[in-house]
């Protein structure tokens, strides 16, 4: 029969049930020593939100470039004169400023 521990808890009542709770512990710590090892390497964890961003921001442009393929000659020449447009406004306020 198990006795009860100072602490409250169920001792084991066995030399063998006490090894198997200690290598049971020990690894429990070492999975938390890795986890908090990884969480205070800070080089890996930029490197892996950079290859996040990466891995989107490619995703994106396939998904963009799709879409502008598919755009009829005339809507992609009005958007790019809107653009040169707009361009032209800015450079010309920025320099009437001066």
């Amino acid at each position: 029969m198990a006795e009860r521990s100072p602490s409250g808890g169920t001792a084991p009542a066995t030399k063998e049930e006490l090894r198997e709770q200690i290598a049971h512990t020990r690894e429990e710590l070492g999975r938390t020593v890795e986890e908090l090892a990884a969480k205070t390497d800070v080089k890996a964890r930029a490197r892996e939100k950079a290859e996040d961003v990466r891995e989107r921001a490619g995703e994106r442009v396939s998904r963009l470039s799709a879409d502008v393929r598919g755009l009829p000659l005339r809507v992609m020449a009005a958007a790019g004169s809107a653009v040169a447009l707009g361009v032209g406004l800015l450079i010309a306020r920025k320099v009437r400023r001066r």
